[in-house]
């Protein structure tokens, strides 16, 4: 692990809120997406369902509760910038990155965002939440206020087989008009690897969705695998609350890493318990809730039980003063 220091251009979506909810006007989702996918992750991939083109989209739910989100391309992806992807790119770097995000949201500090905003929800999904967890670890008072960590678990057992699984080639490789200019350490899965590795077994999902996400680019870092989280799997001494949301089949978080290889069933089983795995990693949180949706694989935004976990999330920060 290489130290590296830096300015580095990141690519972020600021929404402002759809209405206005009395006591959240100073509050603000930051949203982190995970391997192979990118910010439009938290507005279902940019897909518009015919009949509710928001039933996938994260980021209309929370506008709609009266929080303005901040969705952000992680260092490596989308339209961020692409530094060397083996000596640059590394977890280390991209948990300070969302520190100074942080700040910035903060003090006002960051380009277009003309206001600050005192309480930060981080929400993250997958790598994101391993990401998320070691911020919270290693600045319990100098990070969010509140974290949701989704595709999460303190044990993320199928996280190397699903790499596998997604069967990743030099993305220079597999779409050079596009990526061309990237070097070998930027990989692009398949869309077989996707489909195995990130949707739920029993097919609750919008075939339409699925075909629209085989058709994406998804692009992730060798140095995002290679990098260890660091502390990320020592208790947090931060003392607000956390919620973890975990799809019921999540072959990632719970499982192997791939669907076709045995079926995944999160919170049966110590093996698979999202909250045994997760809660003695935040011993000192002032209120800690998981909840495992069913009928849905690893990404929990883009199956039928979407809108459903929209709304246990935002009840939940409702009911922690969010």
């Amino acid at each position: 692990m290489n130290r590296v220091s830096g300015t580095y251009q990141i690519s972020v979506t600021y929404c402002q809120p759809t209405v206005k909810v009395p006591g959240r006007e100073n509050t603000i989702q930051m949203l982190l997406h995970g391997v192979a996918y990118t910010k439009s992750y938290w507005s279902g991939i940019d897909y518009r369902s015919p009949d509710f083109p928001n039933e996938y989209s994260w980021v209309a739910t929370a506008r709609s509760q009266g929080y303005a989100t901040l969705a952000i391309d992680n260092l490596g992806n989308g339209k961020s910038e692409h530094p060397d992807p083996i000596n640059v790119v590394q977890p280390p770097l991209q948990i300070e990155i969302m520190r100074q995000i942080i700040h910035g949201l903060r003090k006002r500090s960051l380009p277009q965002i003309s206001k600050s905003y005192k309480k930060v929800v981080f929400a993250t999904h997958s790598y994101g939440s391993i990401l998320g967890r070691a911020l919270a670890t290693l600045y319990p008072t100098d990070g969010a206020d509140a974290y949701v960590l989704t595709a999460a678990s303190g044990n993320l057992t199928g996280i190397m087989a699903a790499v596998g699984v997604f069967q990743g080639r030099s993305a220079n490789v597999v779409d050079s008009l596009r990526f061309g200019s990237l070097p070998s350490g930027y990989l692009a899965a398949s869309a077989k690897g996707i489909r195995d590795a990130v949707y739920s077994y029993d097919s609750e999902f919008d075939a339409g969705v699925l075909a629209f996400d085989q058709t994406s680019p998804h692009n992730f870092v060798a140095g995002e695998l290679a990098g260890d989280a660091p502390n990320g799997l020592n208790p947090s001494k931060f003392t607000g609350p956390v919620f973890v949301l975990t799809g019921r089949y999540d072959q990632i978080a719970c499982g192997v890493g791939n669907f076709t290889a045995k079926q995944a069933y999160c919170g049966a089983g110590k093996a698979s318990n999202p909250y045994m795995y997760t809660k003695p990693l935040f011993p000192k949180a002032s209120k800690f809730d998981v909840y495992v949706a069913d009928h849905t694989g690893h990404d929990i935004t883009l199956h039928y039980s979407a809108q459903e976990n929209f709304g246990v999330v935002h009840e939940w920060l409702e009911s922690v003063g969010f």
